[in-house]
C-alpha cells in the first residue's frame, strides 16, 4: 500500500481546491484523503504538483516507432547533403536493415526526396528503408530494392500499395527478440511523453496479424498498458488470437501528403481526388462480418470521401454505438458529415498534432486543399459540441508521442472555433480513451476503484506561459518515470 500525498487532483473536470492524497493498494485507488492521513504506509510527497489521470494515446504505430527509434531520425535535416551525411554515418556493412524515418521533403531546401543514386553514394551495401513523415511513401536504396519480392516498379518513390508491400516485407524479417525490444523502446518513449497507456496496431494491414500473439502473451512485461489491434482484414486469424477489436490502420484511403487521401473535390492545382482503396461493397461486407463477431472496428479514413464511405457502413449497423467503431484520423469533415457521424454513433480518433504541424492559412493543409477546406480540418470542437465522443492520438511515429504537446495543440487549434477547452482536451486522452476500450469503470479517472495511473506535472496544461514539465508517471501505482 502506498500513499501519494500533497497534489492537486483532476477530478470531475476540475482541480481540487486543495492538495489531497491518494491511497493506492495493489495498483488500484482505494481512497482520496484530505486530512487524517495514515502513518503506517509508505508515503511519497508530490510537493504540490498537479496530478491528472494517466493519459492514453488511442492511435499509435508502436512497433514501427520503437523500431525506428533505434535507427536514424531525419526530422532534423534541412538539406539533401545533411540527410546523406546522417545516413552515411550508418553505412557500416551489415545485413540488418537500416530504417530512417520522419523525412519531410517539404522541409528540405531542395523540396524533394533524395534520389536512389544519392542514397547509394553513402550507403550501398546495407539495406536502407527511408520513410516519409506520413508513412505513406518510402524509398529504398538499391540493396534494399533487390531484396523485395515482386517489386517491379521503376518509380524511385514508392507510394500506396507498393509502399506498404515494401515496408511490410522488411518488418516481417524482424526477429522476436528485436520485436520485444522495439515495444520496450516505445513504452519508454511513451512514459517520457506522459502516457500510461497506448493503443497500437499489429499486422500488415492486409491479411497478416503479424506478431500479435507474441505481444498479447507478453503484455504483463511492459511498464505501460498496451491496447492491441490486429491490423488486418483476416477475421479468422483475429478470432483465433482472441482479439476483441480489429483494424487501426486498415486503409480506406491514403494521406494528404501523398495526395492519396480520398476527397470529394480535387486537390489544389490538380485533377486528382485521391484514392478509395476499397469498394463500398468490400467495406460493407468486411465491417458487417466483423460486427457480427462482436469486433470493434477501426478504419483509417482521412479525406471526406473516405470518411463518408466508412461511416455509411457504420450508420447501417445497429451495433456501432455498442461496439464503438472508430473513424481513425477523420480529418476533413463539413457540417453535413458531422451530422452523419453523430447519426452513426462512430468515434473519431483524432490527432491534435496534425493541426499543430500542418494547420493555418499558410500551412500544409491550405497549400494542398485551399483555404476554405483547410478551415474544416480536424474539427475537434465541432464534433464534441455535437455530442460526438472524440478520442485523442498522436499517430506516432508520424507525430511526437507527447501528451502535453498534443493536449496543448487541441486547445490552440489554428481555427479558434475548433479549440477545445482544458477539460475537453484532457477528456480525449483520459475518460474518453478509457470509454473507447470499454474500460470506463476502471481507468481514465481519479476515483476509488480505478487503476492507479497518474501523470504528474508541475503546472496545469492550460497555463500557456511556460513549458510544462512531466515530473512523474505512475502506472498501476508504481512510479515508472521520474524527471531527473
Amino acid at each position: 500500500m502506498t500513499l501519494y500525498t500533497n497534489a492537486y487532483l483532476w477530478i470531475n473536470d476540475a482541480w481540487t481546491a486543495q492538495p489531497a492524497a491518494l491511497l493506492v493498494d495493489n495498483g488500484i485507488i482505494t481512497d482520496i484523503l484530505y486530512h487524517n492521513l495514515p502513518t503506517n504506509v509508505a508515503s511519497i510527497n508530490l510537493y504540490g504538483a498537479y496530478c491528472y489521470p494517466g493519459f492514453t494515446d488511442t492511435h499509435t504505430h508502436s512497433f514501427e516507432g520503437g523500431l525506428y527509434s533505434l535507427g536514424v531520425d531525419l526530422s532534423v535535416v534541412r538539406t539533401i547533403p545533411e540527410l546523406l551525411a546522417l545516413l552515411g554515418a550508418n553505412k557500416h556493412n551489415s545485413a540488418d536493415t537500416l530504417f530512417a524515418w520522419q523525412l519531410d521533403e517539404a522541409q528540405l531546401a531542395e523540396k524533394r526526396f533524395p534520389t536512389i543514386a544519392e542514397l547509394d553514394s553513402v550507403i550501398n551495401l546495407r539495406p536502407l528503408v527511408l520513410r516519409r513523415i506520413d508513412g505513406h511513401s518510402c524509398m529504398l536504396n538499391t540493396a534494399a530494392r533487390a531484396l523485395v519480392p515482386g517489386l517491379t516498379t521503376k518509380d524511385e518513390i514508392l507510394r500506396g500499395t507498393e509502399n506498404d508491400h515494401a515496408v511490410h516485407y522488411f518488418h516481417k524479417q524482424i526477429q522476436p527478440d528485436t520485436i520485444l525490444q522495439a515495444y520496450q523502446a516505445a513504452a519508454k518513449i511513451a512514459l517520457q511523453g506522459g502516457f500510461t497507456g497506448i493503443h497500437t496496431m499489429i499486422g500488415d494491414a492486409d491479411n497478416s496479424i503479424g506478431h500479435y500473439s507474441l505481444i498479447r502473451d507478453n503484455l504483463s512485461k511492459f511498464p505501460i498498458s498496451y491496447t492491441i489491434y490486429p491490423q488486418s482484414f483476416n477475421l479468422k486469424a483475429a478470432l483465433d488470437a482472441g482479439a476483441s477489436r480489429i483494424g487501426g490502420c486498415i486503409l480506406a484511403d491514403g494521406s494528404i501528403g501523398s495526395m492519396t487521401a480520398a476527397l470529394n473535390s480535387p486537390y489544389e492545382n490538380s485533377d486528382s481526388r485521391g484514392v478509395l482503396y476499397q469498394s463500398d461493397q468490400f467495406w460493407a461486407d468486411f465491417i458487417t462480418q466483423a460486427a457480427k463477431h462482436k469486433f470493434q472496428v477501426a478504419v483509417h479514413c482521412i479525406g471526406d470521401r473516405a470518411i463518408k464511405q466508412i461511416n455509411d457502413v457504420y450508420k447501417s449497423l445497429d451495433s456501432t454505438p455498442l461496439l464503438r467503431h472508430q473513424l481513425i484520423h477523420c480529418e476533413l469533415t463539413d457540417n453535413t458529415l458531422i451530422e452523419e457521424i453523430y447519426a452513426s454513433g462512430a468515434v473519431p480518433v483524432m490527432q491534435p498534432n496534425f493541426d499543430l504541424l500542418w494547420g493555418g492559412d499558410e500551412g500544409f493543409y491550405a497549400r494542398k486543399l485551399g483555404g476554405q477546406r483547410s478551415r474544416i480540418m480536424n474539427r475537434f470542437a465541432s464534433l464534441m459540441n455535437h455530442s460526438i465522443r472524440v478520442c485523442g492520438g498522436s499517430d506516432w511515429y508520424i507525430t511526437a508521442l507527447n501528451a502535453p504537446m498534443s493536449i496543448i495543440a487541441a486547445m490552440n487549434h489554428h481555427n479558434p472555433a475548433e479549440r477545445l477547452t482544458h477539460a475537453q482536451a484532457i477528456a480525449i486522452y483520459t475518460k474518453n480513451a478509457a470509454w473507447l476500450s470499454h474500460e470506463e469503470n476502471s481507468r481514465g479517472a481519479i476515483k476509488p476503484g480505478c487503476q492507479a495511473d497518474f501523470t504528474i506535472v508541475n503546472q496545469p496544461l492550460d497555463n500557456f506561459g511556460t513549458q510544462p514539465i512531466i515530473q512523474k508517471v505512475i502506472c498501476k501505482g508504481v512510479i515508472r518515470y521520474e524527471q531527473v
